[in-house]
């Protein structure tokens, strides 16, 4: 449920960052690259989190 919620919030945010991505960075980066970095970032990030939170909760 966690993975799909935040998919799913990715997914609506992603246009706004983006665009806001691909006016910071030079023109030769296309907005699917864009997209994959952001989804891997989101992705790892989640997923570390959740390793994280399972460690500290095993004794």
């Amino acid at each position: 449920m966690i993975g799909f919620g935040v998919g799913f919030v990715g997914y609506l945010l992603l246009p706004g960052i983006a665009d806001w991505f691909a006016t910071s960075m030079p023109k030769f980066v296309n907005q699917a690259v864009i997209g994959a970095l952001i989804a891997g970032m989101i992705g790892s990030a989640v997923s570390t989190f959740t390793v994280v939170t399972w460690a500290n909760r095993t004794s």
